[in-house]
């Protein structure tokens, strides 16, 4: 019988959302933190957000959040590290999804779209799965500056690189243009 997951980390954020968009990453971006070649990782998390149907893209060190509301300057977010796996929950959520992330340096960002506001946190270095879970959605681009959506991300120690996994999808995304 395995053991139950342990949280290590629990911190609850108040993270900005611009242009519908929540960036999180690895490494100062301004300051080029992330490999800039002939390639703009921004549109091609959002890319990958959108195509897929998944409405959270990843690039090389990147996650675009995708959010219901134009903006909000308050978004809560809670951030949890957890030795395994935690248990799932998806009846509590609207949409979920798990991706990969590697944190080399130990520090995480949240960033909204445009170069908006940044929140920086802690977490233990090393490379993980995130399962990104988000609820309280209104229609897309109607939720507007202090919506009722919240996020959660979870992280947990990976050695295997895996393909995202949409686990949940919020059916609000369908009028998504």
């Amino acid at each position: 019988m395995s053991a139950e997951p342990v949280l290590v980390l629990r911190r609850d954020l108040t993270v900005a959302a611009d242009h519908s968009q929540i960036y999180i990453y690895s490494a100062d971006l301004p300051d080029g933190g992330l490999p800039f070649d002939d390639s703009n990782p921004f549109l091609d998390a959002l890319t990958d957000a959108t195509e897929s149907d998944r409405f959270v893209g990843v690039t090389t060190g990147l996650v675009d959040l995708l959010t219901p509301g134009q903006w909000n300057w308050t978004t809560p977010m809670r951030l949890e590290v957890w030795a395994s796996e935690p248990a799932g929950d998806t009846a509590d959520w609207d949409h979920e999804v798990d991706v990969d992330l590697t944190v080399p340096d130990g520090r995480l960002w949240l960033e909204a779209s445009g170069g908006g506001p940044t929140t920086e946190t802690e977490v233990p270095a090393g490379s993980y799965r995130m399962r990104v879970s988000g609820k309280g959605f209104a229609a897309v681009r109607l939720a507007g500056r202090d919506g009722s959506d919240s996020y959660r991300l979870q992280l947990w120690p990976t050695a295997t690189a895996r393909e995202p996994l949409l686990r949940k999808r919020w059916p609000g995304w369908d009028t998504y243009q």
